[in-house]
């Protein structure tokens, strides 16, 4: 068992199994990757982005019955990102632009990472993220139930997929429930505590090595807290995760 225990470590030690926190997003929430559905907080249209996010990643098409249900939560979504923006942007919380009403807001400067005039980006990894990133997930809940049972199974596809790109607690628990072993109420509140820990230490890590810990390090803790991973996982499950990392 322990030898076993050891070998699954060092299998997923290969990839960052735990780049992000201990969170994971909803059954149909963000969850990292691209599941972004806006990308600019000055759209005319925020109907459009909608549309197209839909169709360029789960190849969904809106009827027009559809379109019209959802656009007041879609609208009501991005003017919260716009009061959001503009409050960093009097903060001076780096952001770097105001979104405006009725999309004519204008932009003062760029933000952090270089965003562009109008874009998200600098919102999605500022100190507001958190924030936008439930409005995100909220709209994407009904973005969900809005749709027909075949869309969503391609939108869900679309988001599992995005969550277990993600890495974190998230992935490993869609892994499990597309294995047919999913994790139980009581291993739930087991594996995020370990992903919280292992977070801590990263960022422990990195304030050690200001910001270049040793990739030798990292991998030791990956180890250590796959293995604790393991231990709270069935014999099912472990060999889920084992054959799901073969695939990649």
């Amino acid at each position: 068992m322990k030898r076993s225990l050891w070998m699954l470590a060092a299998f997923l030690a290969a990839a960052p199994v735990f780049a992000q926190d201990e969170g994971g997003g909803p059954a149909f929430g963000g969850g990292g990757g691209d599941a972004q559905v806006f990308t600019r907080v000055d759209a005319v249209n925020p109907m459009d982005q909608v549309k197209t996010f839909l169709l360029t990643k789960a190849n969904v098409t809106l009827t027009s019955d559809q379109e019209k249900a959802l656009r007041p939560a879609v609208e009501a979504a991005l003017q919260q990102i716009r009061d959001i923006s503009d409050r960093v942007a009097a903060q001076g919380g780096g952001a770097g632009f105001r979104g405006g009403r009725g999309g004519q807001g204008g932009f003062a400067g760029r933000g952090a990472g270089g965003a562009e005039a109008g874009s998200i980006a600098a919102l999605a990894n500022g100190p507001a993220a958190q924030e936008v990133r439930k409005i995100n997930d909220d709209l994407m809940v009904k973005i969900t139930a809005a749709l027909k049972p075949d869309q969503q199974a391609a939108f869900k596809k679309y988001l599992n997929g995005e969550i277990k790109k993600a890495g974190g607690f998230g992935a490993l628990k869609v892994t499990m429930e597309e294995a047919g072993a999913p994790l139980t109420a009581e291993q739930e509140p087991q594996i995020q505590g370990l992903y919280a820990e292992d977070a801590q230490q990263r960022v422990q890590l990195q304030r050690e090595a200001r910001g270049r810990p040793d990739p030798a390090k990292i991998a030791d803790l990956e180890k250590a807290t796959m293995a604790k991973v393991a231990k709270v996982l069935t014999a099912a499950q472990r060999k889920a995760l084992l054959d799901s990392r073969a695939k990649q």
